[in-house]
């Protein structure tokens, strides 16, 4: 039976720190008509000191579980896209498992810079279709703003900061994600990067005082780029799931920049109330865009049951994506009752406090003997080994009274395999 990914739930994060265009230009040589022409953003948001990629792409995570009314327990497989994870290691997955209490589940991070939710989608999806997932939280998350250089007018007005998360889950209803087109480009990888704090720049004083810690792009060269693929990759990505172009409801482009969003659309021959665009209140949130868009778009009535929408992203790398999705949830989306949304926080709560034993048992074992380490809190007396029932040896290998085998040779008799029974025929069954 055909299993196709259907998402059934959906979640956003924005900070509470929104940083208007006059509020960068008190820091920069720049002002708000400066930005807003060539860029199309009015605004984007911070996040404060205590938050994180982590902490919101958790957020976000809960809501999308929310309103698929699935448990954390169900999950089988987390995804999370970001350029700007917590740790180089362990992945900000793994930190969102451990925080829902997805028991059951592996996670990965994905680093495919702005292109990486719509890459997750798709991972997501192939992972639903071969059977190996029936539940899978795709999460694109990003903390832009520690890795901008505040004396770069260039890149620092252009980005900001949020999550957003969907889950897909399996069902044998056609619909869901229909198709979807990856591609990449490493010889332009140059042209929108970090430079520095991996291995080959590790973090040394020459990297800090050249500000190689920030985010560095040759816009013109992106630009061009966008242009030519996101509408591209678009068509392709229709072809592939016999969509005609016509028959898109909704049209999700990466939230970059205005001029490329209208290019796209232009190519593609889709209207103006069918292309979605928050990039005036939100930036360019890189993995994070394509989700929160999407959020935003049910939020504001814009998707409806069976609905087609076209999702396409672009990024470092250079990477590109698009995906077609068929909307299969019942359209307009219920908001829980306060019993069931009391009964979530149980859960969570219950999760901190698993994640916390399982921090204080590990200390506990850390104290312990090595030979008592195999488990927690091991019983000290070792289970004995049954005995084991003596064989009796066939006839055939009994040995004589002197000594020898029962054939007169001194060697142990070879016993030959059984041979195989005849299969049976139909009419002998």
């Amino acid at each position: 039976m055909a299993l196709y990914a259907h998402i059934v739930g959906w979640g956003k994060y924005i900070p509470e720190n929104a940083v208007t265009n006059d509020d960068i230009a008190k820091i920069m040589d720049t002002s708000d008509e400066w930005i807003r022409s060539r860029t199309g953003i009015g605004q984007r948001y911070f996040a404060g000191p205590h938050e994180t990629t982590a902490s919101m792409s958790i957020a976000a995570a809960r809501l999308a579980l929310d309103r698929a009314r699935i448990a954390p327990s169900s999950i089988d497989l987390i995804i999370v896209a970001t350029l700007t994870p917590e740790h180089i290691f362990p992945a900000t997955a793994c930190l969102v498992q451990d925080a829902l209490g997805a028991t059951h589940a592996g996670a990965f991070d994905l680093s495919a810079a702005c292109s990486g939710f719509i890459y997750g989608l798709s991972m997501g999806s192939n992972a639903i279709q071969s059977g190996a997932a029936k539940v899978v939280l795709v999460i694109g998350a990003e903390t832009l703003s520690r890795v901008l250089d505040i004396e770069d007018r260039t890149t620092y007005p252009l980005f900001g900061d949020g999550a957003g998360a969907v889950v897909l889950q399996a069902h044998p209803t056609p619909g869901g994600v229909l198709s979807y087109v990856l591609g990449s480009d490493g010889s332009g990888g140059e042209h929108l990067n970090i430079p520095a704090g991996g291995s080959k720049l590790p973090t040394s004083q020459h990297t800090i005082d050249n500000r190689l810690h920030y985010v560095k792009m040759n816009g013109r060269e992106v630009y061009r780029f966008a242009t030519r693929v996101m509408g591209k990759v678009s068509k392709e990505a229709c072809e592939r799931a016999g969509v005609p172009l016509n028959e898109i409801d909704l049209f999700i482009p990466h939230q970059a920049n205005i001029r490329i969003i209208e290019s796209a659309s232009k190519f593609l021959g889709i209207s103006s109330d069918k292309v979605f665009t928050n990039l005036d209140r939100y930036g360019n949130t890189s993995a994070a865009s394509v989700p929160i868009a999407l959020c935003e778009a049910i939020e504001q009535g814009r998707v409806s049951t069976n609905d087609k929408i076209v999702m396409v992203g672009f990024g470092g790398g250079l990477t590109w994506g698009a995906a077609v999705v068929q909307w299969g949830l019942p359209m307009p989306y219920k908001r829980r009752q306060w019993w069931y949304r009391g009964l979530r926080w149980l859960v969570y709560r219950q999760a901190r406090l698993r994640s916390i034993w399982l921090r204080w048992r590990r200390q506990i074992e850390n104290k312990l003997p090595e030979d008592e380490q195999k488990d927690f809190l091991p019983s000290k007396k070792e289970a004995k080994p049954k005995p084991e029932k003596p064989v009796k040896e066939p006839v055939e290998q009994r040995h004589s009274d002197n000594g020898r085998s029962a054939n007169g040779a001194g060697k142990p008799v070879e016993i030959a395999p059984p041979e195989p029974k005849p299969e049976q025929t139909v009419e002998e069954k």
